[in-house]
C-alpha cells in the first residue's frame, strides 16, 4: 500500500507540473482595433507622393505672312526645323519638323534634297543614320514632328529642361518663292530649280537658357548652300534673297512654367 501510495504522489506531482507550465505559456496580447489599424497602415506600400516640382516648356510663337505666301508657285506654308545644340558636346536635338519634310513624304516626287538641305545633315548626324528621311526608312519620330501650321499665328511647345543651356536653331524655305536671281527656268544660263526649292533655306539662331520668364528672339543668321561641305553650308544672307527674309515676320521663344502633371 505504502509503494501505492508513492506511485500516486509521483503521478499527482506531475499533473500539478504540467498544468502549471501551460497555465504560464506566454500567449499573445489581444491589440485594439486602432493597433491593429496602424499596424495596417505601417506595412503598406506607400504611394508615391506627386511631384510639385513644376515643368519649364519652350513656347515658340511663329507670325507668318500669308499674303507672302499665296505668292509663291505653290502658295503653300514653308517647311520648316527646329533643332537645339548643345553648346559644349555639340550634340543635336530636334524638336520639331514640318511633317513632309521630317518623313519624306513628299507629292509627286520621292525626295526632295533642296527642302531643308542643313536640317537633313543634322539629323544624320544625330541620328547615325544616311541619306533622306522616308516613309519607310529613317523618318523623323513621330513625337517631333507635325503637320505645315497653316494659320498666320501659330505656337510650338516643347519641354526642356530647367536651367539648361542650348543654341537654338530654325531653318526654313519657302517652296516656289522664285525672284529675279532665284529663278524657275534661268534662259541665260540654261539652268532649271527641279526641286522648286526657290530662293536658299534661311537659317535663325539664338542662345538660350532655360529659366522660367525668359523670353528670346532668334536672328536671321544666314541661308544655306546645299553645294557646300557640312560645316560650310551656313552662309552670309545674299542681297539676291528678297521676300524670302520676310515669310516669319516675327519669332518670339518663351520659357514658361507648366504645372504639375500637365500633359507635354
Amino acid at each position: 500500500m505504502k509503494a501505492f501510495a508513492q506511485i500516486i504522489a509521483v503521478t499527482i506531482t506531475a499533473i500539478l507540473i504540467t498544468i502549471g507550465g501551460c497555465k504560464h505559456k506566454a500567449e499573445p496580447t489581444p491589440q485594439s482595433p486602432a493597433a491593429v489599424k496602424k499596424t495596417a497602415e505601417q506595412a503598406a506600400p506607400k504611394a508615391p507622393e506627386a511631384s510639385s516640382k513644376k515643368r519649364l516648356m519652350m513656347v515658340f510663337d511663329i507670325h507668318q505672312d500669308k499674303n507672302l505666301i499665296s505668292l509663291s508657285t505653290f502658295s503653300e506654308p514653308p517647311q520648316f526645323a527646329i533643332w537645339l545644340e548643345e553648346p559644349v558636346s555639340h550634340k543635336y536635338k530636334t524638336i520639331y519638323v514640318s511633317y513632309r519634310s521630317g518623313t519624306g513624304d513628299m507629292v509627286g516626287k520621292a525626295e526632295c534634297p533642296g527642302c531643308l538641305p542643313l536640317w537633313f545633315e543634322i539629323y544624320n548626324r544625330e541620328t547615325g543614320k544616311k541619306g533622306y528621311p522616308k516613309p519607310d526608312n529613317n523618318p523623323a519620330p513621330a513625337a517631333v514632328t507635325g503637320a505645315t501650321p497653316q494659320q498666320e499665328n501659330f505656337k510650338i511647345v516643347r519641354e526642356i529642361e530647367p536651367g539648361s543651356k542650348w543654341i537654338c536653331w530654325m531653318e526654313m524655305n519657302l517652296a516656289g518663292d522664285f525672284n529675279e536671281k532665284y529663278q524657275e527656268y534661268n534662259e541665260k544660263e540654261q539652268t532649271s530649280d527641279d526641286d522648286f526649292s526657290g530662293q536658299p533655306p534661311l537659317v535663325y539662331r539664338c542662345e538660350i537658357e532655360a529659366i522660367a520668364g525668359k523670353k528670346y528672339v532668334p536672328a536671321l543668321y544666314g541661308m544655306v548652300d546645299m553645294r557646300k561641305p557640312f560645316e560650310e553650308m551656313i552662309q552670309p544672307v545674299s542681297p539676291d534673297v528678297t521676300t524670302a527674309k520676310a515669310v516669319f515676320q516675327s519669332i518670339e521663344i518663351s520659357i514658361t512654367e507648366s504645372e504639375p502633371n500637365q500633359p507635354k
